[in-house]
């Protein structure tokens, strides 16, 4: 179990992995998201993994998408909401979002830099 006690999860073609890193905590997006709801299973997560980041003061997440094949509009309005999240926090008590992305996967290089000017300079691509 991670730092922040967030679980996994597997469900349909996808699966989450939360892991400690050196700068905070590690998530890890593996699969395809084309549910019809994804927020049903993306808004939970990401409320109960932004509230553990908070109370535990973690520095950094670092989110690697790399492997998630397809991620419908559903799933992404969910990473948004996630990011607006962040950006009700003071700056100072914020922890930073470092989204991992294949440029090669067309869902991935329209929409993660788009997400990086919800909340300026607190989420980067890599």
């Amino acid at each position: 179990m991670n730092k922040l006690g967030i679980a996994p999860i597997t469900h349909d073609r996808v699966s989450i992995d939360v892991a400690d890193a050196a700068t905070g905590v590690f998530v890890s997006v593996v699969g395809d998201i084309d549910m019809q709801d994804p927020s049903k299973l993306l808004d939970p997560f990401f409320l109960k993994l932004h509230q553990a980041a908070l109370k535990e003061g973690t520095p950094a997440i670092e989110v690697d998408f790399r492997r998630l094949a397809f991620l419908n509009s559903s799933g992404i309005k969910a990473l948004a909401k996630w990011a607006m999240l962040l950006a009700v926090v003071p700056t100072e008590k914020r922890y930073k979002l470092r989204f991992l992305h294949n440029k090669g996967l067309t869902w991935q290089a329209t929409s993660l830099p788009t997400l990086t000017f919800l909340v300026p300079g607190a989420i980067t691509l890599a």
